[in-house]
């Protein structure tokens, strides 16, 4: 089970790092833009290369979150967590009532979703409200989750 949830893992590092070079050559290309002769203030509402330099400055910023993002989740150790309680790497179901959600809980990648087992897991950090609520708890144990109510965690992997 470990070697098919770090494929899991792969696959959503794959995407991070195609992420990663589709802002850098954005951020390549504003940089570029802001300290072209073309940006230069031709009036004194022209704020075309002002605006640019915010820009370039914001997509460095996203890039380095990047990064530090994919070096957490190249670093995580993925391994068996049956009869453990929820923490980073953990394939959790969660039931209530009325529907069963799937999260995979990693440092990184949140909102991606992934198929293991036939059923669609979304990525959530240990940082999101859900998990926070989860983290911890062991099979059997109960929770009341944002947005999703009471329920109960029925599987860890």
């Amino acid at each position: 089970m470990s070697e098919t949830k770090q494929q899991l893992v792969d696959q959503i590092l794959k995407t991070l790092e195609k992420d990663r070079e589709a802002l850098y050559r954005a951020a390549a290309e504003t940089h570029s833009s802001s300290t072209d002769a073309e940006s230069k203030q031709e009036g004194k509402y022209d704020t075309r290369g002002l605006e640019a330099s915010y820009l370039a400055e914001a997509q460095a910023e996203q890039l380095g979150l990047l990064n530090e993002q994919i070096t957490k989740l190249g670093q995580l150790q993925i391994g068996d967590m049956e009869d453990q309680p929820v923490q980073a790497g953990a394939l959790v179901l969660f039931s209530t009532d009325e529907e069963e959600y799937a999260y995979f809980i990693l440092p990184a990648g949140g909102g991606q979703s992934v198929q293991y087992h036939g059923i669609d897991f979304t990525v959530i950090t240990p940082s999101s409200p859900i998990a926070s609520e989860l983290l911890g708890l062991e099979v059997g144990a109960f929770a009341d989750v944002p947005k999703i109510g009471n329920g109960f965690i029925s599987e860890i992997w």
